[in-house]
């Protein structure tokens, strides 16, 4: 993988992990935010980062995948060599933030399940 590559891979992982941070009702008169940084941190196993790793491995998985089908595709399409790697490309970015997208899903319905229960008032 080239360097502008992994770029992409983390960038998306970092961008949908804020998904993973649902907005509360910070108006609430026993809202406290030190205490709810440190229930969000425990919500998400960890800070913004520790969530972003976490889905990770799907935008890998994803950008491998989404590669393999853009090259396919493209080479059938378009000139062999050069469909196959224009393809490619543009399959594995796609493939990031499709593969990234269901591990940031169920981390975020967690973690809104989680503050629930801590007592937070979610807005949608």
């Amino acid at each position: 993988m080239t360097r502008s590559h992994n770029f992409v891979i983390i960038s998306a992982a970092i961008l949908l992990a804020g998904c993973a941070s649902p907005t509360v009702d910070t108006t609430a008169p026993t809202f406290d935010e030190t205490k709810y940084t440190a229930d969000l941190d425990t919500c998400r196993g960890g800070s913004a980062l520790n969530a972003a790793m976490h889905g990770l491995g799907g935008a890998v998985i994803g950008s491998v995948i989404g590669a393999a089908e853009g090259a396919y595709h493209g080479a059938i399409a378009g000139d062999a060599p050069e469909g196959a790697f224009i393809g490619a490309i543009a399959g594995s970015v796609v493939g990031v933030f499709v593969g990234a997208y269901k591990p940031f899903q169920e981390q975020e319905q967690s973690v809104r399940q989680c503050l629930s229960q801590k007592g937070y008032v979610l807005e949608l």
